[in-house]
């Protein structure tokens, strides 16, 4: 990351800064607000939820999708958004020196607050319904951690190259709907044929997903051979993702 003589409060701070205004620039001419937080991924559960329910037999199954629907709406916007972030703000590059990755950075973390407040509503259902499995419970903080740090890894990765490479916004669009049917969202592990378990294998996001449910609903896969694979990927995307935009960074304005 950049310093740019930034001290580690003032850089913490401009960071939550642009974070913040991030948040509010979203919702800035919205009348529900903060409600569309829970009413996308509550739309997208009940339209998709209503076609795949016929096929996937899952208990709960449009809460699975929800659990599900959260966590991957965070990645995908965050990611989308990111990528493209460091081009559409080529003017604010262009101003005055500062950490560069604030950007991407403010996306990503605005996009995760807003996860946070979608997962509280959440809890807060199944706390009244008596859902709550506990203690599995408890390892959902390291698990949504662990999206974050390869969200942000991946999004360094890809805003840097989109900078000097502007197909990489249009790939990732495209790879982002194909990644989200091999992820486990709409269903678990335990119903995915042997012969196609390769692919979930080398997906990052494969453990995190199965992870999400077993804490939350106590359905899912927790195999610790699968979860050490995908921490291996998702530490060697985060560093890929900063070694690239430190290298880059310096040449930004040039190549935009």
């Amino acid at each position: 990351m950049t310093s740019h003589n930034f001290s580690l409060r003032q850089y913490i701070d401009f960071v939550s800064v642009m974070t913040e205004k991030e948040i509010k620039t979203r919702y800035k001419h919205s009348i529900l607000g903060f409600l569309w937080v829970v009413i996308n991924p509550l739309l997208q559960m009940l339209i998709i939820g209503f076609v795949f329910s016929i096929f996937i037999k899952i208990p709960n199954y449009f809460l699975f999708l929800l659990t599900g629907f959260l966590p991957w709406q965070f990645f995908s916007f965050s990611l989308t958004k990111a990528t493209s972030s460091f081009v559409s703000e080529r003017f604010l590059l262009q101003k005055a020196p500062f950490p560069k990755e604030a950007i991407p950075l403010s996306i990503i973390f605005a996009n995760f607050f807003h996860l946070l407040v979608s997962l509280t509503l959440l809890g807060i259902y199944l706390w009244i319904f008596k859902l709550f499995i506990f203690p599995q419970i408890l390892i959902l903080p390291m698990v949504l951690f662990w999206l974050l740090i390869i969200t942000i890894g991946l999004s360094l990765l890809t805003a840097s190259l989109e900078v000097k490479y502007r197909d990489v916004g249009y790939l990732i669009h495209s790879v982002a709907m194909l990644w989200f049917y091999v992820t486990p969202v709409l269903y678990s592990l335990d119903l995915v044929p042997s012969r196609f378990l390769w692919l979930f294998t080398i997906n990052p996001l494969t453990s995190i997903f199965e992870m999400i449910h077993w804490s939350i609903l106590g359905t899912g896969n927790v195999n610790w051979n699968l979860i050490t694979i995908n921490i291996i990927a998702g530490i060697s995307i985060f560093a890929l993702g900063i070694l690239t935009y430190q290298k880059q960074h310096k040449f930004f304005v040039d190549w935009i």
